[in-house]
């Protein structure tokens, strides 16, 4: 027989658990993480769109205007032994226009005169700035000496013949700065253009722009 005395094990307790209390648990973790998630989601796509257009460094614009020959000495002898004389300055008109939104601080400018391909002239222009969305003009003025022009076999000819070609060639580096970005940015201007000897005037000029973010 049995030991009916014998302690029987005791039935496993009975926790209760409140449904309600866990969902409303839930729903509110869920909401703060939606509550911190959306904005930074939304701050992220802001500053994406600001880079990819208002921050973004756009190209300057710089523009050959002209060119006058301010200054024209010509010595012309045909006799036994023909010689030339020539000296000329150049003063070169820019204009360079600032798209972004910040600043483009300009460095030195250096601006060189060929001849057949030869230099016969350099200036250089000092530092300067363009403020956010503005145009600020740039003149240069080059002196072109007899001494290196009359080193081309070709000067006599193209004197005679009323016209000479040359060719302007400017460097202007700088940065543009827009809040937290800067960029550098080197623009080059070459311009090729005919001197008319006659009317001591330029007579065509045809500019090409190359600039490199």
């Amino acid at each position: 027989m049995a030991d009916t005395d014998q302690e029987r094990p005791l039935a496993p307790a009975r926790v209760h658990v409140d449904e309600e209390a866990l969902k409303t648990k839930r729903k509110r973790k869920i909401k703060w993480c939606g509550c911190v998630t959306v904005p930074i989601l939304v701050l992220v796509i802001v500053i994406v769109i600001l880079a990819f257009t208002v921050f973004k460094v756009k190209e300057p614009k710089v523009t050959t205007k002209g060119i006058t020959i301010t200054d024209f000495d010509l010595i012309l002898n045909q006799g036994t032994t023909p010689t030339v004389k020539l000296n000329m300055t150049m003063m070169i008109d820019m204009s360079i226009k600032n798209p972004n939104v910040g600043s483009f601080k300009l460095g030195n400018t250096t601006t060189t005169i060929y001849y057949r391909g030869a230099v016969v002239a350099e200036a250089r222009t000092p530092p300067g700035m363009v403020k956010a969305r503005k145009t600020s003009g740039m003149n240069v003025t080059v002196d072109i000496l007899a001494d290196r022009l009359a080193s081309s076999p070709n000067l006599m000819t193209d004197v005679i013949g009323g016209k000479m070609t040359m060719d302007t060639y400017s460097i202007i580096p700088g940065r543009v700065k827009i809040v937290f970005v800067k960029k550098h940015v080197e623009v080059r201007m070459n311009c090729t253009v005919t001197v008319n000897i006659s009317s001591r005037a330029i007579q065509d000029m045809i500019c090409k722009r190359k600039v490199k973010l």
